[in-house]
């Protein structure tokens, strides 16, 4: 292998795979007072035979003057973007070494030690690769199905609009503010998307290029471009509403009458405020009625936190009916035969069997299984009037969560205190 060589009186800096071969001696600061002047390094491109090149001046102790020094892009490095990203590097690593000192001086050749950083390995990206490697790692960490596809559609969304003005193939570092701000103007006045899903895909695009940097896959010094694209005002309560005591009688008697299984399936959700895709997941061996405790595990939880669910009497009784002890501990807990299973039932599974008691009832469709778990908090939270439990049996990782969680259900108003406040 061939190297363009910084050889130094302190150390060698090199870029693989060059034809150039050049030498810079680096004096150590106590030995002179001024510091050596040169010009930055910057790229330039070129119509020559011999293409693009990185350009600075060094001083040249023997020549007492600046010289000019020109390093031709490496021919490996094919496409624009690809010669950028290059280009952007080894100038940030000549400029650091012109900075600290390095000069030319042949008398001082021999006193030359030599060491290699080889940046071969370096990934020189394109936006379009980039989201690919971010979905393989993605991929490769299990995420549930349906938060894989999430990510997958939103960055794919996103692609497509890129290629709309051939910008999928920029260089990844060519990503900045005023492409991501447009963007998301388009999602608002194009695609007129609501503030929840602009906020939804506002997250992923952070998360994608977070994890850029992260990658070094683009320096570090970069600033994420989606940092400044502001949230919008979400409407919270939309969806998912909580049912009236009324609601949930009328609802329990044609359930048992209809679909037993599933009424089981809501007792979970009522009494251990468990979302219906950690039903899903949640195997016999969670059980445990030794200590009237569900184990939520990590591989279980919506926040990939292990964490433990105390047993109402009321749902004791059902998973006492249930006679799990017939079953292997690693079976799931709800199979797609009304009984725990070696696989889980689907994931439409729980919502088509709701969805006929919906249309019995002509029930909208904001009236969900997961309202059962709202329906839940409400009750709670109007007899025991303690948010820090609700924050606790919710699983949310602070109380501002559950506070921002509690006034979408309509809660927190605290009318009662209001009316009492004295008059004057």
């Amino acid at each position: 292998m061939s190297y363009e060589a910084f050889s130094l009186s302190r150390g060698h800096w090199s870029s693989p795979k060059s034809s150039v071969n050049l030498k810079f001696n680096l004096v150590p600061k106590a030995e002179f007072d001024d510091m050596f002047p040169f010009k930055k390094a910057r790229y330039v491109e070129s119509t020559g035979a011999k293409g693009n090149y990185i350009m600075y001046y060094v001083w040249d102790v023997q020549k007492n003057d600046l010289v000019r020094k020109r390093l031709y892009i490496p021919a490996k490095y094919k496409t624009h973007a690809s010669q950028k990203a290059y280009a952007k590097d080894t100038v940030k690593q000549i400029n650091k070494l012109l900075s600290d000192g390095f000069h030319i001086d042949r008398k001082k050749e021999q006193k030359v030690r030599k060491f290699e950083v080889d940046d071969s390995e370096k990934k020189v990206l394109t936006i379009r690769q980039a989201v690919d490697e971010f979905l393989r790692f993605k991929e490769s960490k299990q995420l549930y199905s349906r938060g894989l596809r999430f990510y997958r559609n939103t960055l794919n969304s996103f692609l497509d609009w890129l290629k709309k003005y051939h910008w999928d193939n920029k260089w990844l570092g060519e990503l900045n503010h005023k492409i991501a701000q447009e963007y998301f103007t388009h999602l608002i006045v194009d695609k007129k998307n609501a503030p929840k899903t602009h906020n939804n895909a506002l997250g992923v695009l952070k998360t994608f290029y977070n994890e850029c940097l992260k990658q070094e896959w683009i320096d570090d010094d970069v600033k994420n471009p989606f940092i400044k694209i502001e949230k919008l005002p979400e409407d919270y309560g939309t969806k998912n509403k909580p049912y009236s005591n009324e609601q949930v009688a009328e609802l329990k008697e044609f359930i048992l009458k209809t679909d037993p299984y599933l009424w089981k399936i809501i007792c979970f959700i009522y009494y251990s405020f468990m979302r219906p895709a950690e039903l899903r997941r949640m195997k016999v061996g969670d059980i445990d009625l030794k200590k009237d405790l569900i184990w939520v595990q990590g591989t279980v939880s919506k926040t990939k936190k292990r964490d433990i669910v105390p047993i109402a009497p009321a749902l004791r009784k059902v998973i006492e009916e249930m006679e799990l002890d017939k079953y292997p501990s690693d079976f799931y807990l709800f199979g797609g035969y009304e009984e725990p299973a070696k696989e889980k039932m689907g994931e439409n599974f729980m919502g088509k069997r709701f969805r006929k008691v919906r249309n019995h009832f002509n029930l909208e469709t904001d009236h969900t299984m997961y309202g059962f778990k709202h329906t839940a908090v409400v009750n709670w939270y109007k007899r025991e009037k303690d948010i820090r439990k609700i924050q606790k049996m919710c699983r949310h990782s602070s109380i501002l969560m559950t506070e921002r969680y509690m006034k979408s259900l309509g809660l927190l108003d605290d009318k009662e205190s209001v009316s009492e406040l004295p008059e004057i």
